[in-house]
C-alpha cells in the first residue's frame, strides 16, 4: 500500500482545493488512462513498479471495475479531467495486511495516485486525500478508521496526508518490502 501524492514543493504555484473533485467508480473505459498513468515516473517511483504490459493492467484491474471488488476502485475528477485514481478496501480482506497492522476490525485502508504531471507539487494531494477519506471511505458506516501507507522515504506523500488530517501511527513491513509509514485517520476526526 502506497501512495503517490505528494504535496505541494517549495515555490510552487498551488491549486485552489475546491468544489470541482470528484470521484467516479473505475470503468473499463478508464484502464488505458490508468496504464499511462502507472508507467509514469513520479507514479513508479513511489507507488507500484510500471506495468509490463496494458494486459497486465487489464487483469489487474479490470476485475476493480465491478461492484463486488474487494478493492473500490474509483477516478479522482477535477474540473471534469480525469487526473488519477483512488481505492480502498477492509483490511480485513487482505489477512497479511490485517496481522501486519494488529486487526482490521473497522479499519479500511487507501492509496492514490495522482497520475496527471500538471496536478503533481501543487497542494492537491492533502485535498484528494481528504475528500476521498470523507466522502467515499467513510460514506461506509462500518469503517471507524481509514489507513494510507507510504514509503518511509516519500516525505512529500506522508506529509500529504497529515496534511489532510491522517497522523503517523505505526510502521510496517510486509513480504520483504521496504518498510512503510502507516498513517491514521479516525472517522471522528472528520469534519
Amino acid at each position: 500500500m502506497t501512495a503517490a501524492a505528494p504535496g505541494g514543493a517549495g515555490g510552487a504555484a498551488h491549486m485552489t482545493p475546491d468544489a470541482t473533485i470528484e470521484f467516479r467508480r473505475l470503468a473499463a473505459g478508464d484502464l488505458p488512462a490508468l496504464y499511462l498513468w502507472l508507467a509514469k515516473p513520479h507514479v513508479v517511483k513511489w507507488y507500484a513498479p510500471a506495468p509490463s504490459s496494458y494486459a497486465e493492467v487489464v487483469a489487474r484491474y479490470g476485475p476493480r471495475t465491478v461492484e463486488a471488488s474487494a478493492v473500490r476502485s474509483h477516478v479522482v475528477v477535477r474540473d471534469g479531467m480525469a487526473i488519477g485514481y483512488a481505492q480502498h478496501y477492509d483490511v480485513r480482506e487482505f489477512p497479511d495486511f490485517a496481522r501486519a497492522l494488529g486487526g482490521g476490525e473497522g479499519i479500511a485502508a487507501m492509496d492514490l495516485l495522482i497520475g496527471e504531471e500538471a496536478h503533481v507539487g501543487k497542494g492537491l494531494g492533502p485535498c484528494v486525500i481528504r475528500r476521498y477519506a470523507g466522502e467515499v471511505v467513510f460514506g461506509d458506516r462500518s469503517i471507524a478508521a481509514c489507513v494510507a501507507g507510504a514509503p518511509e522515504g516519500h516525505a512529500a506523500g506522508i506529509r500529504a496526508f497529515e496534511k489532510a488530517g491522517f497522523r503517523r501511527w505505526k510502521s510496517v513491513r510486509l513480504d520483504g518490502m521496504p518498510p512503510e509509514c502507516v498513517l491514521r485517520l479516525e472517522r471522528t476526526e472528520i469534519r
